[in-house]
């Protein structure tokens, strides 16, 4: 059964190292911000050689995240509906809360096409 990655390595050689709980989430937090592995981060950190390029990240789906922002503004419309039907003067807390969490998601949705909400 032949193992992941390719056969043509060029890196055969592993190092291990101990780290506190604490150590081992910096360092995969500044991984993730870096959008690099552990181990590019740590051979920058140690033999100063430039991680090669960024660790593959998910693409978005374009189409999905405009149609899911789309069912997003449906959803307020109704939910501003329903609020208006039941008390017009009164918003309850919690379709208030569901606006701000809508639009927080529009926002985050926005910024993963980098675009302006």
């Amino acid at each position: 059964m032949s193992g992941s990655g390719s056969e043509t390595r060029q890196r055969q050689i592993t190092l291990k190292a101990r780290f506190t709980d604490e150590e081992a989430a910096l360092i995969t937090e500044q991984a993730n911000r870096a959008a690099v592995s552990v181990a590019s981060l740590i051979r920058y950190a140690v033999l100063g050689q430039p991680p090669l390029r960024a660790s593959r990240q998910p693409t978005i789906n374009e189409e999905m995240a405009a149609h899911l922002i789309g069912k997003m503004g449906q959803l307020a419309s109704a939910l501003r509906s329903c609020a208006d039907a039941g008390n017009p003067g009164k918003t309850d807390a919690r379709i208030e809360a569901a606006h701000r969490d809508l639009a927080e998601m529009r926002a985050a949705l926005f910024q993963a096409l980098g675009r302006e909400p």
